[in-house]
């Protein structure tokens, strides 16, 4: 065990992926639920955390959907034996001694988000176990990102080597380029490209509003200024949940881990 360690698990990033690589997705939900547990027991045995928690998404509507309602049009829905099951995968995770956490209105993400700065603001070191980006922005000296399924550690050189920009400008690179696995557009003809070009030449989404309008490029960002605004906020990740629980409460059972080695 690592002193002041915390994971922090995407539920439903490992739930999902376990259960869409099945050969029988529509498989008896008992083999899931040890396929799950057997995932998060050797993550635990893996990363030696001291205090670790599952964070579910709460599957309503978030603030994002009210600020944007296509977000995330299109996507599949979680599968309903998922969500019927929902108190059997809390149960077992708690039998490994890790909390299950989820807040009504908020994504898995924003909760983790919540946790993870807070944990790096108290000294403490947090490892995000899950294969989304968005998680991505929030990589420092406290706080890192794994995947789990790929048994790799996502870096700040996986980010430039990746997106051509830094871990700060992720989030200007996104309002611009957009994010199609949320169904966020992005500013019209601003590709990939583009946005990497002008965040080169700009530094910063803001830097980019405030210089020369005769760049076509910058004038087009102008023109759809509401949009990009609105796209910032979107692949944000708020910081700030209110989470009604300390670190305290996330102390594993030492017994309950031992028992399961």
């Amino acid at each position: 065990m690592v002193a002041n360690r915390v994971l922090l698990i995407d539920a439903f990033n490992l739930i999902r992926r376990i259960f869409e690589a099945r050969s029988d997705p529509d498989g008896h939900i008992d083999d899931l639920l040890e396929t799950c547990s057997r995932s998060v027991s050797r993550a635990l045995r893996q990363h030696q955390p001291s205090h670790a928690c599952v964070v579910f998404d709460g599957h309503d509507t978030t603030w994002r959907h009210l600020l944007f309602d296509q977000y995330k049009q299109g996507r599949k829905p979680t599968p309903l034996v998922l969500l019927e099951n929902l108190p059997r995968f809390k149960s077992a995770f708690q039998a490994l001694g890790v909390l299950s956490l989820n807040i009504e209105s908020y994504e898995a993400d924003d909760i983790i988000a919540t946790l993870a700065t807070g944990i790096g603001d108290s000294q403490f070191e947090a490892i995000i176990l899950s294969t989304d980006k968005s998680f991505l922005q929030l990589l420092s000296d406290s706080i890192r990102v794994f995947n789990h399924f790929d048994q790799v550690e996502l870096t700040r050189e996986t980010v430039l080597r990746k997106y051509q920009v830094e871990v700060e400008q992720l989030i200007d690179f996104w309002a611009l380029a957009g994010d199609a696995s949320n169904n966020i557009k992005g500013v019209p003809k601003v590709g990939k490209k583009t946005a990497v070009a002008l965040i080169k030449q700009y530094g910063t989404l803001d830097a980019i509003l405030l210089a020369d309008a005769e760049d076509k490029s910058v004038a087009r960002v102008r023109q759809h200024l509401e949009l990009v605004r609105r796209c910032h906020l979107l692949v944000t990740l708020k910081t700030d949940v209110r989470l009604g629980i300390n670190l305290k409460s996330l102390r594993l059972n030492q017994r309950l881990i031992r028992k399961v080695r």
